[in-house]
């Protein structure tokens, strides 16, 4: 007989809990439904997931979540409290990804000049 780990943590105002769906990425999109913001900590435990988990599977839902300094929040349950919070996040990935194609034009014009070719 196996038994099933209690995934989900009672909500605070002790509203009963519900089956967690079968896809990782329905669960945290329902985790993040049912309890609103959370950290990457209180998911990873709450879900049993590891940290790379977490990032993975956020990553898969793309703009459906928020994933920032104050934590994971479904784009749709935004309220006008959140936005500087979800605006923090996007200006965070557009600086990232600047960076990243920096780096990226910097490494290809050094191999060109190592090795001559592109």
């Amino acid at each position: 007989m196996t038994t099933q780990l209690d995934i989900f943590q009672p909500r605070p105002s002790g509203k009963s809990d519900f089956n967690p769906p079968d896809n990782d990425a329905d669960r945290l999109r329902a985790h993040l439904r049912y309890y609103g913001w959370r950290t990457r900590a209180q998911i990873c435990e709450a879900l049993g997931w590891s940290e790379r988990q977490v990032r993975s599977i956020a990553e898969s839902l793309g703009a459906d979540i928020v994933r920032g300094q104050t934590g994971f929040k479904l784009t749709e349950q935004l309220t006008r409290e959140d936005l500087g919070a979800a605006h923090q996040s996007a200006d965070a990935y557009l600086s990232q990804g600047k960076r990243m194609i920096r780096y990226s034009i910097a490494l290809r014009h050094r191999l060109h000049t190592l090795i001559g070719c592109g």
